[in-house]
């Protein structure tokens, strides 16, 4: 073995930059981190080539002194923590000392920068780790760096980067990622000249996901707020009827700074549990702030990921808190204006006139009392005040909306209102008058926003969902079956059933095991449709999660609702959607289809070009 030495300063650096610096989006990221602890309200990014040939950052932030400019591209010299102690409470996003060294030992670096109080600046110049030129300059106030020629100095570590327009995607993630953190920042990015991206940086959070993700998508974000001790939650989730394949449109922000947490993202599923169908993912910005005690950052160079105690609380405290804000009317989807979507300015102005001519028309309609309770929906509810009346809204001022400006009134406004709701946790299921069937398979229904079509047997399922859910721990009631069915099961199956057999039991099936993996089946939920048995059994017996009693009584419940095609009657019609406003959500079905859309009166005004 050879002899024990110590690494050369310059041996050490690049393999510290190894850590810190991956690729031209680590720069980036180290050097925005920078600007953002250096108190910066505006944020250039300039990038070429992917990053490649030239990555510019400049700032309008507090700059460095000119006597620790040099300082500043020493290992580990820092402004950020003097004591460790420090390391205890960490409230800036870099405090290592390690991004400015590591940079300037791969790259080839030039940085001005001046403090707003001093009348010259300083200009460095670095090349490989050693500083090249230092003068006095006239510059802007803050701090600007240019960094040319990544991995110049190692050509194994370039020859493995992506293509230049796949290393200005992953760029273009990052800094609308961090915009998403600090919407009081206005961030600009430009790629070959060509901006991708410019936030307000007005400190509304809202418009800063219209900048990022685009107005069509924040019109679907609704916002949350929750705390705990020591835990504050709010930010934007989507309605049901914008999800994801993946988890990759979901921002976590942890005391302003962006991480991956699989805890926060485990936690968003589950709040929208029965809300979305299965591999749908909801579209998220989670601000989250906690004492600075409460998390450890120093757990990767790149600090992407982090330690939180009290994980249980931050668990639970998110899913409550989102399904509180779920718990709204506001989240039925609505039919969009698809035709004619182009329309001239003279159009519009002849739409808005021709809508102030009839801003004086009133809707009323009376709720009749449901004097009886059908057979085919049973545990009804009864009791509806007689001659209920409601006066409908008309909604018929059309805004402009100033997308460059990232403005958007009406989704304010909705946004408030819905934040006023989930103040008291409460949702409030629209007032509906049943007027027919459509197919049969749907339910038409006037409401106070207009026209509500129900799909019966989704909104059925979630009644008989939230049913099976609520009794749990209970017997259901059960009908045996004139002839037992035998079921035959795989060792897997067998596993499966003698595991969940309580669940089974629970929910009115009764087995009696024949010994080996075989069983009779004698008896069935009262509401369950005859001839399923077999089919459904196996069905069910292919899932084994933790879970298992939920997918049980989804899939009971989409067993034993009322089909499409099958008529009912108006009485029914009316038992079925009093019941839907006793749920806890009665929004989507149990797979998070939808139970109802709403075809809005202003929507109808525009179709008809009234």
């Amino acid at each position: 073995m050879a002899r024990i030495h110590i690494l050369s300063e310059n041996i050490a650096n690049k393999i510290a930059a190894g850590e810190v610096i991956e690729r031209p989006l680590s720069v980036v990221k180290e050097l925005v981190e920078n600007s953002l602890d250096a108190g910066a309200s505006r944020i250039s990014v300039d990038i070429r080539d992917g990053g490649t040939s030239s990555i510019t950052v400049s700032d309008n932030g507090c700059g460095i002194e000119v006597e620790d400019a040099a300082l500043a591209f020493s290992r580990h010299a820092t402004s950020k923590i003097y004591k460790v102690e420090d390391l205890f409470q960490i409230s800036t996003l870099g405090f290592r000392g390690e991004a400015l060294p590591s940079i300037a030992s791969v790259a080839k670096v030039t940085m001005l920068t001046r403090v707003p109080n001093s009348d010259k600046g300083v200009k460095l110049i670095i090349e490989g780790g050693k500083i090249i030129e230092e003068v006095p300059v006239g510059c802007q106030p803050g701090t600007k760096v240019t960094v040319q020629d990544l991995f110049y100095n190692t050509p194994a570590r370039k020859k493995h980067l992506k293509s230049p327009n796949s290393e200005a995607g992953l760029i273009s993630d990052l800094i609308s990622r961090l915009a998403l953190s600090r919407p009081n920042v206005s961030f600009k990015l430009t790629s070959q000249g060509r901006v991708l991206l410019e936030t307000p940086g007005n400190d509304k959070l809202i418009d800063t996901i219209a900048a990022v993700n685009g107005l069509q998508v924040a019109k679907k974000m609704i916002p949350v707020e929750g705390q705990t001790s020591g835990i504050h939650i709010s930010g934007y989730v989507s309605k049901p009827e914008l999800s994801r394949a993946t988890r990759l449109h979901q921002t976590v922000i942890v005391n302003g700074r962006y991480v991956k947490s699989r805890l926060v993202s485990d936690a968003l599923q589950e709040a929208y549990h029965t809300l979305l169908s299965s591999k749908r993912h909801p579209v998220a910005v989670l601000v989250i702030e906690l004492a600075p005690g409460m998390v450890d950052v120093n757990v990767h160079p790149a600090k992407m990921e982090i330690r939180i105690s009290k994980e249980k609380e931050l668990s639970k405290l998110i899913t409550s808190t989102v399904q509180n804000a779920l718990r709204t009317p506001k989240i039925v989807p609505l039919v969009e204006q698809t035709l004619n979507n182009q329309k001239t300015r003279t159009e519009l102005k002849t739409e808005t006139a021709s809508k102030k001519n009839n801003e004086q028309t009133k809707f009323n309609f009376q709720m009749p009392r449901i004097n009886k309770a059908p057979s085919i929906l049973k545990n009804t509810v009864t009791n509806v005040n007689e001659n209920k009346e409601i006066k409908l809204k008309n909604n018929d001022q059309y805004k402009e909306h100033d997308i460059k400006n990232y403005q958007d009134k009406d989704l304010l406004e909705s946004n408030q209102e819905v934040k006023e709701e989930n103040k008291n946790y409460t949702h409030k299921f629209p007032d509906l008058l049943p007027l027919g069937q459509l197919l049969p398979t749907y339910i038409l229904a006037q409401g106070q926003e207009g026209l509500y079509i129900i799909d019966q047997h989704a909104a059925h399922e979630r009644v008989l969902y939230e049913k099976y859910i609520k009794q749990r721990g209970t017997q259901k009631n059960s009908q045996m079956l004139l002839v037992p069915v035998v079921l035959e099961l795989s060792y897997q199956e067998n596993l499966v059933l003698t595991e969940n057999i309580i669940s089974f039991r629970e929910l009115g099936f009764i087995l009696e095991h024949f010994g080996g993996n075989t069983y009779m089946l004698r008896g069935v939920p009262a509401d369950f449709p005859q001839g399923d048995e077999v089919e459904f059994f196996y069905e069910i017996l292919e899932t084994n999660t933790s879970n298992f009693y939920d997918i049980l009584a989804a899939k009971l419940a989409c067993r034993s609702a009322i089909k499409a095609g099958q008529k009912l009657t108006i009485d029914e019609m009316e038992n079925l959607i009093m019941q839907m406003s006793e749920l806890d959500n009665p929004y989507t079905c149990p797979h998070g289809r939808p139970t109802m859309i709403n075809l809005s009166f202003e929507e109808l005004t525009k179709r008809f070009k009234r």
